[in-house]
């Protein structure tokens, strides 16, 4: 071992009575650390956001679409084609249709405005069936487009064999008026949606002005309650059959979209496959707009990826700060080692062996404090994962109800590489300083 880490490393022991150097170094460590364990633990949060958002929202939506505003008749035909490109697992049409109005009866009136997604059971991509708590898809695999646009009257609804709907739980509580007083949903309640009727009003998108005789309405019977825990999806989404959702905005037989499930939706992985889809898709037909799940949500996206930056660059002058503590320690003990430094001279050192003393000094600091700090930062994201800390307002206000943490090496590399950088930066200046020192000046109180 050289003398100078050997020396360097005595420095940080209390030595005799004078123990506020060993203090002032001691809170330098502690501030490292804190700022090192803060970078690590919000870097481990926002991944952990990114991740659950992106999974929460590929709950709703597919990997990859491609929609056509006038729709298409021709989709049967190309759906086994876009079967067999890469990467592609599963494809299956369907039918979006945003604002849509439920209404109840005149007796409990009530309305609200959803988004409906009309679909093939047997196809689908949307995992509806894995999402259904209440009720089944059974009824809607075998329905077909009404042959009638007349309300049904109240004393013939019992009559009736109206098609089927699956409604959001968040939707059918606040649609029915199952919320306690203390605005949990009771599940009890939530029995009695199954087989309630509910009047679905559209303005079909293919007409170019807006009239009364436009408006399609159709009497649904609820069959199902899903529930993906993305609180905007079970909260304004239904799902129904495709000639439900052909009849309510007189699309005949076509779609408007088709949807692409991926084996690997990585950002990477799905861009591919998108130039694939678009460039199949524009030698088809050329027509419609081929879209990714990030672009469906490039909004959220963006802010997470904002966010993450943002706070990175406040927890970086943090550390910044900490390392100032660096500085003035080395500082004070140049000047309590004056003496040592001029006995260290004047037995043979040169200045470069008093530069690289306290540089040593001041890394062995910081890699203290590093080190301490991951230490710290891994143990409260541990603590995070193992007992989930629920966010205020659950997922109707953060979209995810308890804080997400997700530790990647990484992270934590690049945290030690910056520390340590910014450690060794601020050690230069005070270990220069001291290997300018005058032999005569430093033995001359001696």
């Amino acid at each position: 071992m050289r003398y100078e880490w050997f020396i360097a490393k005595r420095y940080l022991k209390p030595q005799g009575g004078a123990t506020f150097i060993f203090h002032l170094t001691l809170i330098s460590m502690i501030g490292v650390a804190l700022g090192v364990a803060s970078l690590v633990v919000v870097l481990s949060v926002m991944n952990g956001f990114a991740h659950d958002v992106r999974a929460k929202i590929l709950e709703g939506i597919s990997h990859v679409i491609i929609r056509y505003d006038n729709g298409i008749a021709d989709y049967q035909k190309q759906l086994p084609q876009f079967a067999e490109l890469n990467n592609v697992k599963a494809v299956s049409p369907a039918i979006i249709d945003a604002g849509a109005l439920f209404v109840t009866d005149a007796r409990n009136p009530r309305q609200m405005f959803v988004t409906f997604l009309g679909i093939d059971p047997d196809l689908d991509v949307s995992n509806v069936k894995d999402k259904i708590i209440l009720g089944s898809l059974d009824r809607l695999q075998n329905e077909k487009a009404p042959q009638t646009d007349e309300m049904v009257p109240l004393d013939q609804l019992e009559q009736q064999d109206d098609p089927g709907i699956i409604i959001g739980k968040e939707l059918a509580a606040s649609f029915f008026g199952l919320y306690n007083i203390d605005s949990s949903i009771d599940e009890g309640m939530l029995q009695q949606v199954i087989g309630r009727r509910l009047t679905l009003i559209t303005i079909p998108k293919m007409t170019d002005t807006f009239s009364t005789g436009a408006i399609q309405k159709l009497i649904f019977r609820v069959d199902g309650v899903f529930e993906s825990g993305n609180y905007e999806f079970d909260s304004s989404w239904a799902y129904m059959s495709i000639p439900s959702a052909q009849y309510l905005l007189n699309l005949e037989n076509r779609i408007t979209l088709i949807q692409f499930m991926l084996d690997d939706f990585s950002e990477e992985k799905t861009e591919q496959t998108w130039e694939e889809i678009y460039t199949f898709n524009h030698s088809m037909n050329g027509r419609g707009n081929v879209q990714t799940w990030k672009d469906m949500r490039s909004a959220y996206f963006e802010a997470i990826k904002m966010e993450k930056v943002t706070m990175t660059i406040i927890l970086r002058i943090i550390i910044l700060v900490a390392t100032f503590n660096i500085i003035a320690t080395l500082f004070m003990v140049v000047t309590e080692k004056t003496q040592d430094i001029g006995l260290l001279r004047a037995l043979g050192a040169g200045r470069n062996n008093i530069l690289m003393l306290f540089l040593s000094l001041g890394t062995l600091i910081g890699f203290i404090g590093v080190i301490l700090g991951l230490i710290i930062g891994y143990g409260i994201c541990w603590f995070i994962q193992v007992y989930p800390i629920e966010l205020p307002g659950g997922n109707s206000v953060y979209v995810l109800r308890y804080i997400p943490c997700k530790p990647e090496m990484m992270d934590f590399l690049w945290v030690m590489f910056y520390t340590f950088l910014i450690s060794l930066l601020a050690s230069i200046y005070p270990a220069f300083r001291a290997s300018r020192s005058v032999i005569v000046d430093s033995l001359r109180f001696s």
